[in-house]
């Protein structure tokens, strides 16, 4: 009885999903299904349900006769069918919340790729459907483009071909006599190979025309029959095994079969492509990363030349191969003439020494992170310091972040190596790691604590390093005072280190005479204190009618901090109301992009910012065959008709053998028989 009454519960809730009108259940399947010529496809839900209480009722019957008749045999056979029947409810139910799940699936895929599939966007069709159509009929085009191209190649290679010339004499001192002749007949092996690569093109549209025919007239029409058919006919026990092939084949062909497309349409980026595939999507590459390292320069402007495109554009077209020389570096320099730099004196970036330096270490600061930009025995640095600072790229932040800017002191910004010219005595003989200072005392560099004296000498060495708080004029880096703010603020307490606090809000212990303790004001770095604007800039609500001078946040406070219009009822103690007092200098530059921890802001994140990304690719299928030919040998007419190979061949027979494999294994599982020889063998 407890079986039966649950039988009943799940009945109940199958009815109800089969007749509420909500979007779910009213999707493309349904849609699919409703459409049909046939009534057993237009109502295959109320079909399983009638079937399933037919079942129940002959259950019950049985159950009777074997209970009343003590037969064991009627009973066994009821108690295996009323687990027929529960399985033949979840059957029912979970294909409504997959069909739902795939389909949202494909439409999430199609959102973020951008392509427009009007399937998708309407409830009442297919989005799977939309998307696998799509697919194919991308390649299709691509092909016809393709056969149509190579016909037209074949067509002016016939008419090369045919071309001929002729001589004739027609005096009687030669008889009158001529010869003709082609000029052209090698172009006879160019049609021969369009004529090839054109009956490729047709095979590969045959191909994908049958797998598109396959897709709309077979496994979105024909499947939703057999399914509703399969789910009839499993409610029986003389039609289970039947029904349970029906159904695994229905959901073969109309879920995973589509679904093994929608994945070759994901992985066919990387499979066509390889690394170059996810190369090509560009992240967020800022304008400062996209710069070049230039190849010459304009010498009356100082403008960077750093592409092939702008150096030709400074000459004239007549003058080329100038152009071309001072890529080169053959020669030093040349007048532009009829370009961009007309008049004025175009500089070489590779002429005589400068090819000594490496492109890669043309770069201000020098990129530590490569050994031959900063082993000073290499003479790398030796060479490149004789390069002109115009020939070097210095990533500045080109789009600046003034909230961002402001998060870090300027007292906390680290100056950077910017001089372009550091060989001063034995600057670039030091260890590079040893070319540092502070604001405070530029002629101070650590020292390294090892035996070894040439490690030690080298660290040395490092104090012929130019120091400046101009970056442009250091060559070394200059950082902040850093520790704790109770030591360097001794004498200021934590509530009265405000920057453009009002001094009458502030109370007394932080006042002598009338004016700010000397302590806040000239012991006390910028770097401990709070800015008054990042106080007013909380999206707090709260907090009001008190003062901005006391809306802050230390490990103790004076009672007019916390007592009256500043108490916890009025203004929290939390940092969406409160700033909190620093408690080392120079903290609040943790939370600030690295590009504005330094003075001027530059960005040395550039190879982590516009590395590839991992992203889904989300380009049409039909560009994949526009990638060119790079990996590919042959002509591009075969290389274009051999990209067809892997969609048009390949991937539809690796879809077709996977879909087998999941019905026969879909199939047992249903209670369904399906045998398919030598499909074990396939892999």
């Amino acid at each position: 009885m407890k079986k039966l009454l649950l039988l009943s519960l799940m009945l109940f809730f199958l009815f109800g999903c089969a007749q509420q009108d909500s979007t779910v259940t009213r999707s493309q399947f349904e849609t699919q299904t409703e459409a049909s010529g046939l009534e057993i496809a237009r109502d295959w839900k109320l079909l399983s349900v009638m079937a399933l209480i037919v079942s129940v009722i002959l259950v019950a019957i049985a159950y009777m006769i074997g209970i009343g008749m003590e037969m064991p045999e009627i009973k066994a056979w009821a108690n295996n069918e009323l687990s027929q029947i529960i399985a033949n409810a979840i059957i029912i139910a979970s294909l409504i919340g997959v069909i739902v799940f795939i389909d949202v699936l494909a439409n999430g895929i199609v959102l973020s790729s951008g392509l427009n599939i009007p399937e998708c966007g309407d409830v009442t069709q297919s989005c799977l459907q939309g998307v696998t159509t799509e697919y194919l009929r991308s390649y299709v085009d691509a092909a016809r483009e393709g056969a149509r191209s190579t016909l037209m190649n074949n067509v002016n290679a016939a008419a090369m071909a045919n071309r001929r010339i002729g001589m004739y004499c027609l005096t009687i001192y030669c008889l009158q006599m001529g010869t003709t002749t082609t000029i052209a007949g090698h172009y006879i092996l160019d049609m021969d190979m369009y004529a090839i690569i054109f009956e490729y093109y047709t095979n590969l549209l045959a191909s994908m025309e049958a797998q598109l025919f396959f897709i709309n007239e077979i496994s979105f029409n024909l499947g939703p029959v057999l399914l509703a058919i399969g789910i009839v006919g499993r409610s029986f026990f003389f039609t289970r095994k039947l029904g349970g092939l029906l159904v695994a084949v229905a959901i073969g062909i109309m879920f995973f079969l589509p679904g093994m497309y929608l994945f070759d349409w994901i992985t066919l980026d990387t499979a066509l492509a390889g690394d170059r595939g996810l190369a090509a999507q560009e992240s967020l590459c800022p304008d400062e990363c996209r710069m070049g390292f230039p190849l010459a320069y304009v010498e009356g402007t100082g403008e960077k030349l750093d592409s092939l495109q702008k150096v030709y554009a400074a000459f004239s077209s007549e003058d080329a191969d100038i152009a071309s020389s001072i890529v080169s570096g053959n020669i030093q320099s040349a007048t532009g003439s009829g370009g961009t730099a007309d008049g004025e004196n175009v500089v070489s970036c590779f002429h005589g020494d400068y090819q000594n330096c490496p492109q890669i270490c043309r770069e201000l600061p020098y990129p530590s992170t490569i050994a031959m930009c900063t082993n000073a025995s290499t003479g790398v640095q030796q060479a490149c310091a004789q390069v002109p600072v115009e020939c070097k790229v210095i990533r500045y932040v080109t789009v600046q972040n003034d909230l961002e800017a402001g998060k870090c002191p300027s007292s906390c910004k680290v100056v950077p190596p910017l001089r372009n010219n550091c060989d001063v005595d034995n600057c670039l003989d030091s260890s590079f790691d040893c070319r540092q200072t502070t604001y405070e005392d530029l002629s101070w560099r650590p020292a390294k604590n090892t035996p070894d004296a040439a490690k030690r000498a080298s660290c040395n060495m490092a104090a012929d390093c130019p120091a400046s708080l101009d970056a442009t004029e250091s060559c070394v880096y200059v950082l902040p005072e850093t520790g704790n703010c109770n030591d360097l603020c001794s004498g200021c307490p934590a509530w009265c280190r405000m920057d453009g606090a009002d001094i009458a809000n502030l109370p007394d212990s932080c006042k002598e005479n009338g004016e700010l303790l000397d302590a806040c004001t000239n012991v006390c770095p910028d770097s401990c204190k709070v800015n008054i604007t990042s106080i007013q800039n909380l999206p707090g609500e709260l907090c009001t009618a008190c003062p901005d001078e006391k809306r802050i946040l230390a490990s103790t406070l004076p009672n007019s901090y916390t007592n009256g219009t500043c108490s916890q009822d009025e203004c929290p103690l939390d940092i969406y109301h409160r700033v909190a007092i620093p408690r080392n200098a120079c903290e609040t530059c943790l939370f600030t992009e690295e590009s504005y921890a330094y003075n001027p802001p530059i960005n040395l994140r550039c190879s982590d910012l516009c590395a590839p990304t991992d992203a889904t690719p989300v380009k049409e299928p039909g560009s994949y065959m526009n990638i060119g030919a790079d990996g590919l040998v042959g002509r591009p007419e075969i290389a274009g008709v051999a990209k067809l190979m892997i969609p048009a061949y390949l991937l539809p027979l690796f879809n077709i053998v996977a879909t087998l494999i999941f019905i026969k294994g879909l199939s047992g599982i249903l209670g369904g028989d399906i045998d398919i020889p030598g499909i074990s063998k396939v892999f």
